[in-house]
Parts: structure tokens; sequence; C-alpha cells
């Protein structure tokens, strides 16, 4: 039963450091601010758990599903972008420098404090200081630019680039959703199946299989009840789940482990794979069979229920653009 689990992106924890609280001094100067070091030290750390997040949305999208690599490259160009920004930013705030986006001139209030005072003196005074308050505005657009402008639109220029690299890279690619659609077309031609499409979003596999047992079993469950049976399932047989359950290091699951596991398959829209589909298959004592591309049918518990109609699901690794997904396949 390999490949039962296709795990999603983990979520990086730092852990707990149990000498902050004697080492809060050491990263303060005299007066209660941040030093160089401990600030330096901080935006390492950032920048690890940056790459850290980075590696796991890599990972969450398949290598051949250009459009949502294309979407993922894009998120992690902006969080590299803003996360430099920041800590230049505070590194800037630290040596006492000025912002760059501070304007330089006269400001709105100063100039609004002028023209009440020359408004006191009469309309020619008036007249003269917006005169003066207009010049001031020309040699100020002249003098200089808005910085905080250029720096928007190089940042700009900078994503477009960055994700015209994206694309190209992309397009150089075989477009596997294409390839893998005419294959599995292919097969249900020979099957004499047609496919129904299942809505992606999560609960595909208990919609698939819930039409399944409407279709051929004349049985309405919806895809909660089935979350609730598989769990309950598993839960009652953890030591025919256990061994094919593995952390993202390769450790092997706990008890506990696997009980949180039960959790998010009955009360979250955690996606579900071939284990889920052996215990439900166990659940309605019905074999389940699986047309996928470059392979031949999968056939879940055949041999168990000789005789039973089997449930039939078509799997769709590079299709949609959320990754694996199942649809239900009805008789063409």
């Amino acid at each position: 039963m390999s490949d039962q689990v296709e795990s999603a992106a983990a979520t990086c924890t730092a852990p707990a450091d149990n000498t902050t609280n004697n080492n809060n001094n050491s990263k303060l100067d005299g007066n209660g601010q941040e030093t160089l070091e401990a600030m330096q030290e901080r935006h390492g750390a950032e920048q690890k758990a940056l790459q850290a997040k980075i590696i796991a949305l890599r990972k969450s999208v398949p290598s051949s599903n250009k459009r949502k690599k294309k979407e993922v490259q894009s998120r992690i160009n902006d969080m590299e972008y803003d996360l430099r920004v920041k800590h230049e930013k505070e590194l800037r705030a630290l040596q006492g420098e000025e912002e760059e986006d501070e304007d330089d001139g006269i400001s709105l209030e100063r100039l609004q404090e002028l023209s009440v005072q020359d408004g006191n003196n009469g309309k020619d005074a008036t007249d003269e200081t917006s005169k003066k308050a207009g010049a001031i505005e020309q040699q100020q657009k002249k003098k200089k630019p808005n910085k905080a402008k250029l720096r928007q639109q190089r940042r700009e220029a900078e994503m477009q680039r960055l994700r015209d690299e994206a694309e190209k890279e992309a397009s150089d690619q075989v477009d596997m959703g294409a390839l893998e659609k005419a294959s599995i077309q292919e097969l249900l031609e020979k099957l004499k199946l047609k496919v129904h499409e299942i809505h992606a979003d999560g609960h595909c596999l208990y919609n698939a299989i819930s039409n399944q047992l409407s279709s051929r079993y004349h049985q309405e469950v919806g895809h909660q009840e089935l979350r609730k049976l598989a769990a309950s399932y598993m839960r009652d047989h953890s030591d025919d789940f256990i061994p094919f359950l593995y952390k993202d290091d390769g450790d092997m699951y706990s008890a506990d482990d696997f009980e949180r596991y039960c959790d998010e398959i009955e009360k979250t829209p955690r996606w579900g794979g071939q284990i889920e589909i052996v215990a439900l298959s166990r659940v309605k004592e019905v074999p389940i069979h699986i047309v996928q591309m470059g392979q031949p049918v999968l056939k879940v518990n055949e041999e168990e229920y000789p005789g039973k109609a089997p449930l039939k699901l078509a799997y769709h690794k590079h299709l949609y653009s959320l990754g694996a997904h199942y649809n239900s396949l009805l008789d063409a």
C-alpha cells in the first residue's frame, strides 16, 4: 500500500528558547533598544523561517502544474521582497537614518499657516502667499520626484521581471495536465466510462464516492457522513493504518499523531487519499476501482468483496491547479 498519503505543506515553527528571559538584557542597549547584533540575529532567524516556508510552498505544487507554479512563484517573490524591505527599514531606524519616503520642502500644514497669517494682511497678501506656495510646489516637483512612487515603480518592474522568468520556465515544460487528460480519456473509452465532474473543494474524494454510492447502490450518503465513517473505522483499526503514515521528517506516526489525523479527516476539508479509500471500501463493503494515467486500474479490496459492483473513480494528479483530485466515473 505504497504512496498512500500525499502530504500537505507543513508549517514550520521555531523551537522554544528557554534562555530567552535570561538573555534579554544582552540584546538591549543602554536605552532599552534592540542591539545591532540582536537585530541581525533576528533577521537571520526570520530569513531562515521564510526559506522553510518557501520550500514547503514549492513542495505543495506539482512541478508540471504551470499555472499553480507561477502563482506560487509570484507569492514567493512578494514574500522575499517584503521581508527585505522590512529588514532594511529596521536597520535604517536603528542607525538613526531618515525614512526614504520623507518628502522635502514645506508641508501642507505650514502652507495653511502662512495662508492664514497673510490673509490677515488683506487680499493682496493672500494672493502673494498663493503665488509663493505655487512657486514652492513647482520648485519641489522640479527638484526631485516622489521617492515612494519611484520605489513602487522599481518594485513593480522587478516583480514583472520575476513573473516573466517564471512564465518562461513554465512554458518550456511539458503540459502534463493536457497529457493526463488525454491519457485518462483514452482509458475511459476502452472501459466505456465517462467523467462526472466533482467540485475541487477538499472534499472531492468523499463527494466522488457519495456520487458512486448514489448511482450504483442508490445510497444517499453525504461527504460529511463519509468522513465520519472513515475516521471511525480507522480509529477502530489503527494497526492497519499507522504503518503507512509518515511525517515529513520520515518518522512514523505516534498514537497521538494518528488521532489528530483522524480528527482532521472528520472535522476539516483535509484531502483524502488511498488510505481513506481503503477505509471507505471496508466500511461500505464494496471494492473501489481507480483509473489513473500510465498505470493499470487500481482495484481496492476486489478479492475481499467478490461479486460486488465496484465504485469507480478517476484520479487526476496534474489536471487541476489545486493539486490531486478525484472525479466520479459513470457508465457511458
